[in-house]
């Protein structure tokens, strides 16, 4: 008969190792435990990173941090009481001129006092002014279309609505309303129609809500197809989002994705199911000639370091996820991090030329490259090379007046949608493109 036996060191089933029974196969046994170690430790690393990742260190939206975090009225700084402090001045609603005054009431005081005597008007009366909702109620203008048959031939002649008055029940302006509440003011569908029902006293379904949306968007396919004059903005402004399009099945994996593109004058969405780098030549161009700003998306990469602007809100937050590790590269990280503060602190002071910001980028390349030569964490060498192969895209702002450091006002024009995202159980926007101005 023959029997099977495991040598000290060997796996056996269950995960375990073999139990040594000699030096030799304790040496073995160490030396394979050792090895484990070592190969487990940065997995461990990155999971426990994982845990402690949240918005102030990755692009994780502050909703997902959790009560236990803190607000930032929390995180105040400041020992004094909330509110005005003693001495303050105090700020008042200014006054309308009398002629935007739609009534004047005079309120005389009492004819006799208290001790018998006349009371008499003198000085100018202290003005409060009341401002109040008048009554608010629907204009429902009917449509009466007479039929008339030919006395001749016995044809029907039927009128038609007159010129501009559309075939539905909801009129230009009832439309934009319910439009700006579902995407300005970010009410959903059903908030939608009480609001009508209990202002203006319109009883519509959800049915006709969704309809009217669908409308509003079939109006601004034409100003989207005039949107070509965005890509003559000497500054553009990119982002993306995840989106599931209207119609996927529940429980869908595939994915579109809502593109935004920012002008200080102009917001263009496109919903187009990639975010491969192709989408962004058809967007901006292969070769755009306006400064790009945006996140360190690989997609960008094909774009001139000198034409764009990296968000410096995403590198803070990388450099605050490097400063949070251990050893070494956390205390690079948190160099990185104070010196990015500091960035935004003199701009704050109104440092603005090239001169001003040369200490700060002398500091910044040594930090920078110190983390992408150290050999303790791989992810932050990375991080840092990756950052040091961008350089001229960090101070686009410097070289282009009008330029903002940050990405915030792509990211702030996508808000709006990944509000109505996660009211949503599906989505509502259908591929194609939208435009704000």
């Amino acid at each position: 008969m023959q029997h099977d036996t495991a040598a000290a060191g060997d796996q056996v089933p269950g995960g375990e190792v073999a139990k040594p029974e000699t030096v030799a196969q304790c040496h073995e046994v160490i030396a394979l435990l050792v090895q484990q170690v070592a190969e487990l430790r940065p997995q461990n690393a990155l999971l426990l990173e994982r845990l402690q990742l949240s918005s102030r260190n990755s692009s994780k939206p502050p909703s997902s941090d959790g009560p236990a975090a803190g607000n930032r009225a929390q995180r105040r700084a400041s020992a004094r009481k909330r509110g005005a402090q003693k001495g303050h001045p105090g700020s008042y609603r200014a006054m309308l001129p009398e002629q935007q005054v739609s009534e004047v009431v005079e309120c005389a005081p009492r004819a006799l006092c208290e001790c018998g005597a006349a009371v008499v008007v003198q000085g100018q009366p202290r003005r409060h002014q009341l401002f109040e909702l008048p009554a608010i109620q629907a204009q429902v203008t009917e449509y009466r279309l007479q039929a008339g048959r030919c006395a001749g031939c016995g044809r029907l002649h039927r009128a038609a609505l007159p010129a501009g008055v559309p075939a539905g029940q909801l009129g230009p302006r009832a439309l934009a309303l319910i439009g700006m509440l579902g995407m300005r003011y970010h009410l959903s569908q059903h908030k939608v129609r009480d609001l009508l029902a209990q202002l203006l006293g319109i009883d519509f379904s959800i049915g006709a809500i969704s309809q009217a949306h669908g409308k509003v968007a079939a109006a601004l396919k034409a100003p989207v197809q005039h949107a070509a004059a965005l890509a003559g903005a000497p500054v553009v402004n990119v982002d993306e989002t995840s989106w599931r399009y209207a119609g996927a099945a529940a429980g869908s994996t595939h994915m579109d994705w809502v593109w935004a593109r920012v002008t200080p004058k102009v917001a263009v969405f496109n919903v187009i199911p990639s975010r491969a780098r192709y989408v962004l030549h058809s967007l901006i161009g292969e070769r755009p000639k306006a400064l790009v700003g945006s996140d360190r998306y690989a997609a960008y990469d094909y774009i001139d370091p000198a034409q764009r602007q990296v968000c410096w809100a995403h590198l803070l937050r990388d450099f605050r996820r490097i400063a949070e590790r251990a050893g070494q590269p956390g205390r690079i990280g948190a160099r990185l991090l104070g010196l990015g503060y500091l960035l935004f602190r003199w701009r704050d002071a109104g440092r603005r030329t090239a001169q001003d910001f040369e200490p700060l980028q002398r500091r910044l390349r040594q930090a920078l490259q110190r983390g992408a030569e150290q050999q303790l964490c791989r992810r932050t060498a990375r991080t840092c090379a990756n950052v040091l192969k961008l350089w001229p895209a960090l101070w686009g702002f410097i070289e282009h007046p009008g330029v903002e450091p940050t990405n915030n006002s792509a990211e702030q024009a996508l808000r709006a949608l990944v509000l109505k995202r996660k009211r949503s159980a599906r989505g509502v926007l259908h591929r194609g493109g939208a435009i704000r101005t």
